[in-house]
């Protein structure tokens, strides 16, 4: 009698344990959190009920958005536990002028190259080259390898709540991170909840409109291990690389961020030593949500930021097409008259008056060099930028 009675608690309780394992986490309304009809719940509704778009890449199904109507394009990466609408805050406010996109980041998708393909694919869909691209937490991260691995085609980029390429992250989860395969969806939900109430709420004024937004956004286990792979995926940053310090770069951050370790933040701003940088105070993960307006606002403030490096290139492709073309009025638009050029030959350094680079640009004529810039750093009004002709039948001429 024994033995059946344990047979039958053993089989109770494999039954149990299977059906916490299928019991999916549980799903929120925004409407029933947060029953307010204010203009964030009105605009919030609005925004959702506007179409997305499906394109499938790799046997994988992306949903995204795409609005507005202007010349310049905004990326929105959503941060680790996010989705497309979680940016509907900026995309209302920026698709007046510019084109917007914003995508769901599919629960199949494991590394950052998988979702650089992804994004690249949506992009030439959209039939988009240049972009501005904004991203928070891991959306930020991504943004970062974006930048790392097609600077000429982001004009500018700003890298929310995130942390840089480390070793911090997997080191402080290695044994969580193990486990995770092993725990039912359920439990992963809970233990997000408890972040939910414990630090990300609070450290955001107790922002109700959060609280009820964030567990409204579908979740999976899948989702959740694979977004995980994609934060501790590590690439290399070269941001001394020229095409990546000329991208101007806007770190966003919160005093308070309770999911980015102090260590982390300055770590990120060590690395973009060039980046404009915005504190929030008291504000913490999700500014872009609860504190929207002033988000929004410095967002504005840095799109419309001249690039200092295009301004200045622009007066290098005045030297550049002025020499080959043997145009003297073109080039006097690169230099000032009381200029110097610096040269090395030979590895001799040489200094020519203007006067007298002139007067060999008109004895050498139209000539035939490819041309480029090396590098270049700008400090206030001061600009150094080594630039490099590669002449056909000469030496080369680093200036």
């Amino acid at each position: 009698m024994k033995r059946k009675y344990f047979k039958k608690i053993f089989i109770l309780l494999i039954i149990v344990i299977i059906g916490i394992y299928i019991i999916p986490a549980p799903k929120t309304n925004f409407s029933e959190l947060y029953p307010i009809n204010d203009n964030y719940s009105k605009s919030l509704k609005r925004f959702q009920a506007k179409s997305t778009k499906e394109i499938t890449i790799n046997g994988v199904k992306w949903i995204y958005y795409a609005g507005g109507n202007g010349s310049k394009t905004i990326l929105f990466i959503h941060g680790m536990g996010g989705a497309y609408d979680l940016w509907w805050q900026q995309i209302i406010e920026f698709e007046k002028s510019y084109k917007v996109i914003s995508y769901t980041l599919p629960e199949e998708i494991n590394s950052l190259q998988k979702t650089s393909k992804g994004i690249l694919k949506i992009l030439e869909t959209e039939k988009i080259d240049k972009f501005y691209v904004v991203g928070t937490s891991m959306g930020g991260y991504i943004a970062q390898y974006l930048v790392s691995t097609i600077p000429n085609r982001i004009e500018k980029a700003v890298f929310g709540n995130t942390f840089p390429p480390n070793n911090l992250i997997a080191e402080e989860n290695k044994t969580k991170s193990k486990l995770l395969p092993f725990l039912p969806e359920i439990v992963i939900s809970k233990l997000g909840e408890k972040t939910l109430d414990k630090k990300i709420i609070p450290a955001a004024k107790n922002s109700k409109l959060l609280r009820a937004f964030l567990p409204s956004i579908s979740f999976s286990k899948k989702q959740f291990i694979n977004r995980y792979n994609i934060i501790i995926d590590k690439f290399t940053m070269n941001s001394t690389k020229y095409a990546i310090k000329r991208i101007p770069k806007l770190i966003i951050e919160s005093d308070n961020d309770p999911l980015i370790q102090p260590q982390l933040r300055q770590q990120l701003k060590k690395l973009y030593k060039n980046s404009n940088v915005y504190t929030f105070h008291n504000e913490g993960h999700f500014p872009y949500i609860n504190a929207s307006k002033e988000y929004n606002e410095v967002l504005w403030r840095f799109f419309n930021t001249e690039n200092t490096f295009t301004a200045v290139e622009k007066t290098i492709e005045n030297y550049f097409e002025g020499r080959k073309d043997a145009n003297l009025k073109q080039l006097q638009l690169a230099f000032s008259k009381k200029a110097n050029l610096y040269t090395s030959q030979n590895n001799n350094i040489l200094i020519i008056p203007i006067e007298n680079y002139y007067k060999k640009v008109r004895l050498d004529g139209v000539q035939q060099a490819n041309t480029s810039i090396l590098n270049g750093d700008i400090t206030g009004n001061i600009a150094c930028f080594k630039t490099k002709f590669e002449y056909p039948k000469n030496p080369i001429l680093i200036i």
